[in-house]
Parts: structure tokens; C-alpha cells; sequence
């Protein structure tokens, strides 16, 4: 039975303002959503933060990403957080490294994140000092100290429940370096390449949840394995813009390592058979640097790339790729991925493969990388 013995007064200015913020946070709540695919660029001439398609005139061709990709001959000035868990098992670093030295990436953040699930053991401590060698490498091969940032760590926990919410160094370097470049540029959102559990970002999302408007997610591999500790991948795919890539569309795996068609290619099929000079090998032996030195002894060495019918033959957590390669990828569509729409990348060919290793050699082996003079350096926007 209705009580009507008290009705407190509500003025009517109360109601409005009541409705107007439930009126609002739908749209907020989608700010960080990809809007539908361009099919023709002439029908969107303008478009904003979350428009995307193929081919889009007067750029490169490939997926085109607004705020993102840039005309031809133009430098990509997004600024990058590099977040992986185990940073020797893949060569993407070393790319982002040599990028990075060259001027050619803002290289803003590294942050290593030591977790798993549950399942396969959620802490990692002793990842930690992956990260650490990766840098002292890059320092031992003469590159440009400036340009890398340190390495910060990210969430540690003993199990996935004790790994929610859980603060750390690396969650606010990300509140802390999305927010002051979204200040300068929001224009061009921050890039995060996640190559790992994505339990960190997560957490930086928990501290301030304006970051997920602020910054793109290129996620290596979000369906698999590293979105296994669903709390983390899942509140990424609900509110950040997230560009996925992997599973069945991923890097094509090789039965020989001479069949290899991403990474420099030795002579013979099974890595125990090659030796450091073995075929495309001595082009970074013969360097004789530290940081490609170690890429040589993990093709000869790691499971992954030299054992098996399945060897891996790319920079197996480089979804950030595409944004100075926007011809990677053949196609990509909308997926829901981890219950929610992410921009999931649904076609990488033969052709896609012969771009990454054009671009990725070219870099690797370019002598400016590693302390030579006549470097071209990055410049702001309007310079």
C-alpha cells in the first residue's frame, strides 16, 4: 500500500538535472566504442575518433585508422606504452627499440606486467628481469638511451582475485601519461601495444576511467591467450578501443625455419641445425651487437620458433605494427570478443608478410639505430 503520509517536496530543477545526467551517460559510456566500418571515404569526408575502414585516399593503403594513420612520408608522433609479461619470448621490443632510437617512435612507457591465471601459475616475479635485460641490451648496442624509457612493473599478485583492483607503479604511469598527452593532443589518442595479460591497464582504468576515451589498445591476442585472466581482458574489450589480433587470423606459423617469410631466414629447417651465420642470420651477426645477437640465439633456441611442425615466424605480439605498416592487415571486422565489440583484425596473407619483413629488416639493420650520427628526429605536431 502506497504511503502517503510523507511525500517529500522534489523541486522541479532537481528533476531535470536527475534526467539529464542519465541522458548523458549512455554517450559516455560509448565514447571508447569503434563506430561502423567506412566503405566509402567520399560519404565520410570528416571523420572523428573511432572512424575506420580500408583505403582511405590520400593515405597508405591498408586499414586506416582515424588519429592514427598519417599520410605517406609523415611521422606517426602517437606516443607508446609498451606493456608485455615476458619481454625475450618475442621481437617486437627490439623493433620498438630500434624505432624508438631512430626517432621514429615516442616510445612514452614500458611497463612489464609479471602475471598469468590461475591456471599456469598467476605470478611471475622472475619476468621482471626480462624486461630488465631487454633494455640493458638495447643500451650494450649503442641506441639511444633517451628515447627508452625505463622499465616500470606493473600489476603483481599471487592469484587473479588479489590481482583486481590492484595498484601499482605501472597502473599510474598509464593514468599519468595518457592524461598529460590527451591534454597536448587529443586528437591522436596514446597507443598501448598489449602483449601480455592486460592486468594492468585494467587496474589504471579502476584509478581514472577517462583513460579509455584517451588511448587505442593494439591487443596481441585478446581471444587467447593473453586474455586468459578474463577480469583484466574483459573490462578492456568493455571500455577501451581495442584493435585485436590473433587466433586463427594470426601470424602464419612455418614448418621449416628456411621456409620463413617475416623473420630473417637461415639455410637449413631446424634451428639446432643453423648456426649464428646461417643464411639472413649473419645480416645481424655480423653486426655483432648485443640486441640481435639475442634475436639469433632465440630462433636457435626458443620452442616456439625452432621446434616443432608450428615454428612462429613473425613479431608475435606487434598488433602496434599497423600503425606505421597500415598495410599488415588485409581485412579486419567488428567482433564481440571477451562479451564486447573490439576491431578484430580477420585476414593477414603472404603479401601482408612480405610488408613486415621489408619494414622491420630495414629498420633492424639501419646503422643510425645503434649510435651512428643523422638521425631524424621526432617533431611535434605544427613544427
Amino acid at each position: 500500500m502506497e504511503n502517503t503520509k510523507y511525500r517529500p517536496f522534489v523541486h522541479p530543477l532537481t528533476i531535470l538535472v536527475v534526467s539529464a545526467l542519465f541522458l548523458v551517460e549512455p554517450s559516455a559510456s560509448q565514447a571508447a566504442r569503434w563506430r561502423p566500418r567506412t566503405s566509402d571515404w567520399q560519404r565520410n569526408a570528416n571523420p572523428v575518433l573511432g572512424d575506420w575502414g580500408f583505403d582511405r585516399p590520400g593515405f597508405p593503403p591498408g586499414l586506416y585508422i582515424h588519429g592514427i594513420t598519417v599520410p605517406e612520408g609523415e611521422l606517426v608522433t602517437n606516443p607508446v606504452i609498451y606493456d608485455n609479461d615476458v619481454y625475450d619470448d618475442v621481437f617486437d621490443d627490439e623493433w620498438a627499440f630500434a624505432m624508438a632510437s631512430l626517432g621514429k617512435m615516442r616510445l612514452a612507457g614500458l611497463i612489464v606486467t609479471p602475471v598469468l591465471t590461475d591456471g599456469w601459475g598467476f605470478s611471475h616475479p622472475d619476468w621482471i628481469k626480462t624486461a630488465l635485460e631487454a633494455r640493458d641490451r638495447a643500451r650494450a648496442s649503442g641506441l639511444q638511451m633517451d628515447r627508452i624509457p625505463s622499465i616500470t612493473i606493473g600489476t603483481e599478485a599471487d592469484n587473479e582475485k588479489a590481482g583486481e583492483h590492484k595498484d601499482s607503479a605501472g597502473a599510474r604511469l598509464y593514468v599519468r601519461l595518457i592524461n598529460e598527452h590527451f591534454r597536448n593532443d587529443p586528437q591522436h589518442p596514446l597507443l598501448v601495444n598489449m602483449g601480455g595479460q592486460s592486468a594492468t591497464l585494467a587496474s589504471a582504468y579502476e584509478l581514472d576511467p577517462s583513460i579509455a576515451e584517451k588511448c587505442v589498445v593494439y591487443y596481441t591476442d585478446l581471444r587467447v591467450y593473453n586474455g586468459h585472466y578474463a577480469w583484466a581482458s574483459k573490462l578492456v574489450a568493455r571500455h577501451f578501443r581495442v584493435i585485436s589480433w590473433g587466433d586463427d587470423h594470426w601470424w602464419i606459423t612455418k614448418r621449416c625455419q628456411s621456409d620463413w617469410c617475416v623473420l630473417p631466414r637461415p639455410e637449413k629447417c631446424e634451428g639446432k641445425d643453423n648456426d649464428s651465420n646461417s643464411g639472413e642470420w649473419r645480416l645481424l651477426t655480423e653486426k655483432r651487437l648485443p640486441l640481435l645477437d639475442h634475436m639469433v640465439h632465440q630462433f636457435q633456441t626458443r620452442g616456439e620458433y625452432c621446434q616443432g611442425e608450428r615454428k612462429g615466424d613473425g613479431y608475435l605480439d606487434g598488433t602496434l605494427l599497423h600503425a606505421w605498416l597500415p598495410g599488415i592487415f588485409a581485412d579486419a571486422a567488428i567482433t564481440v570478443i571477451r562479451d564486447s565489440e573490439v576491431l578484430h583484425v580477420t585476414k593477414f596473407t603472404p603479401e601482408n608478410e612480405r610488408l613486415v619483413k621489408e619494414f622491420t629488416l630495414k629498420t633492424l639493420l639501419n646503422p643510425q639505430v645503434y649510435g651512428q650520427p643523422g638521425r631524424a628526429d621526432i617533431k611535434s605536431r605544427g613544427e
